[in-house]
């Protein structure tokens, strides 16, 4: 009888840790995906910049401000 009960708590002892397992792999590799998304979300912005020199100090402010609001966007939908 003890020799069940230890065979059945370790099955599914081990059962919950694989479960376990897959579920913050998945997470691990969602989030990955979502960084990947905003970056190339990001980098398409910074791409399509004008890049003539008489807009150059317009851009460059654009660009830092891009950053900084990617930034806290991407922070906000971390938090949720």
């Amino acid at each position: 009888v003890l020799g069940g009960f230890s065979f059945i708590l370790g099955f599914l002892i081990v059962f919950r840790s694989q479960q376990a397992y897959a579920r913050w792999w998945e997470g691990c590799t969602l989030l990955q995906q979502l960084r990947g998304e905003w970056f190339n979300a990001f980098s398409c912005c910074i791409a399509f910049c004008n890049s003539s020199p008489d807009k150059q100090d317009d851009v460059v402010f654009f660009q830092n401000r891009l950053v900084r609001l990617i930034s806290l966007l991407y922070g906000a939908a971390l938090s949720q």
